[in-house]
This record gives structure tokens, C-alpha cells and sequence, in this order.
């Protein structure tokens, strides 16, 4: 992933789908706009909501779509899955963690602060997604649930998607207890023993990017069309907001179809 500057705002982008033509996408650094402010998205995490709407007119302004077009979900951690068009509404993107569209100059957006964002690019059918998958959406298997619907949706296969994994947190900085341990063997079976380094206490460090990655290949997504960021939100929190390092603010990762 690389950072540059897009109608003056700093926004980082996947190699991948830097070369698509008709697409843009985006995942925001916590300084997008200018070092000493913090550039987050979610209304929820500050009390200044103008600043937030300015913020996000920006994002929308640097994808090519209008302000009322940059969709970004209220997210609970579960599975719901949402097709935008430039009709949808707010209330249609309650408690949803994945949105689908096929609709050109509509921007679909999922925002973090430690769990996984994911973008995925149909080029064969112009669909696209963007999908939030922390622990829990992971064992849910939110990725594959979306993965399945965009194809009833849209036809999508495997080959036709690039698929792109953003900056959350790493395995090497991301403990889990046994709760999760358990939902992880529980999820994935013997392949959830590859996910985790054993840790003290029934404690393990968790791989979400590689339980991610193995939704992808399950669907038939080539290696070679999973792009990961190799980002860290924890070890690169001069870069990206971190729940586990105690911010509030959030940063967002997201596509449009233009």
C-alpha cells in the first residue's frame, strides 16, 4: 500500500486496484487532512459533527461522488449485508457491517480501528464491496457470507475478484482470550490451529488477516487477487486509529464504481 495525496487530502491506496480503470478506493490515515487534526469519520467518536461531515464531503469529493453518496454503515459486528443504490437510506444501513453495490457513482465505505476492512473489485460484472470483519464478523465468516451473496447478486466467481485486505490489527499485536480461542476452533476447525500462537492461560495471538484470506481462497479467489496490506494499526498508530492503543476516532476504508 502506498500514500498519496488525492484532491488534498492524504489517503492510502492497495496496488491492486490502483490499476483498475473505472474504480476508485481510499482507506484514510488518521492525519488525511492536516497533522494536527485528527481525521476521523465516525460520527460517534467526537462531539464535533461538523467536522466529521467536512470530512467525509472531503473523502466523497477525492472518490468522485457526491457527499450524499459515500455510504458508510452502522456497524454492530454482525452479518447483515446491504445492496446500495443511490436511493438507499440511512436507516436501511443500521446494524450492517458489509455493503454490495453494482451502481456507479455511489462510494461504499466501512470504517475501523483495529478490525479488518476488506475490499473486494468484480471486474467481470463492475460489483464491488466493502465488508468490516473483527473477531467476531471473522468466526461469523461475514467475508464469505458476502462473498456468497454477491454472487447470487451480481454472478460473481471467485476469478473475478480482487480482493483486498486494509490496515487492522496484526497477529504479532493482537492477544486474544479463550472465549475467542474457542469460537476460532469452533469457526475454522483444524485450520484454526494455523490462525493462532498459542499464548499463556488459554491465551493465543490471532491471525485475522490469514482467516480472512482463507474465506477468499475457500470461494476460489486466486492468491495471486489478495492483496494484503501488511498494515498494523497498532504498530502503525501514527498512521491508523487503534481501539487497543485507547482512540476514539475512526478510519475508513472504501470503493466506488465511477
Amino acid at each position: 500500500m502506498e500514500r498519496s495525496i488525492h484532491e488534498g487530502i492524504a489517503l492510502w491506496q492497495f496496488d491492486s486496484l490502483s490499476h483498475e480503470p473505472g474504480i476508485r478506493h481510499f482507506v484514510s490515515d488518521r492525519h488525511s487532512f492536516r497533522t494536527d487534526e485528527e481525521f476521523t469519520l465516525s460520527y460517534s467518536s467526537t462531539p464535533d459533527r461538523e467536522a466529521v461531515r467536512q470530512n467525509r464531503a472531503r473523502v466523497a469529493l477525492a472518490m468522485g461522488v457526491e457527499p450524499a453518496h459515500l455510504f458508510m454503515p452502522s456497524q454492530v459486528h454482525k452479518t447483515n449485508i446491504v445492496r446500495v443504490t443511490p436511493e438507499t437510506t440511512t436507516v436501511e444501513l443500521m446494524e450492517t457491517d458489509a455493503l454490495v453495490t453494482n451502481a456507479s457513482g455511489v462510494c461504499i465505505a466501512v470504517m475501523s480501528a483495529d478490525c479488518v476492512p476488506i475490499l473486494l473489485y468484480d471486474r467481470k460484472h463492475r460489483a464491488a464491496a466493502a465488508i468490516h470483519s473483527g473477531w467476531r464478523g471473522t468466526v461469523a465468516r461475514i467475508l464469505e457470507k458476502t462473498l456468497h451473496y454477491m454472487s447470487g447478486e451480481f454472478g460473481t466467481q471467485g476469478a473475478d475478484l480482487l480482493a483486498c485486505i486494509g490496515p487492522s490489527v496484526s497477529q504479532e499485536s493482537y492477544e486474544v482470550g479463550s472465549e475467542v480461542v474457542e469460537a476460532v476452533r469452533q469457526a475454522f476447525g483444524k485450520a484454526g490451529e494455523q490462525l493462532m500462537i498459542p499464548q499463556a492461560d488459554n491465551k493465543a495471538k490471532l491471525d485475522l488477516w490469514k482467516a480472512n484470506s482463507l474465506q477468499l481462497e475457500a470461494f476460489g479467489v486466486p492468491a495471486s487477487q489478495i492483496e494484503v496490506g501488511n498494515l498494523c494499526t497498532v504498530i502503525r498508530n501514527d498512521a491508523f486509529f487503534s481501539a487497543r492503543k485507547g482512540d476514539s476516532g475512526r478510519f475508513a476504508a472504501g470503493i466506488a464504481l465511477v
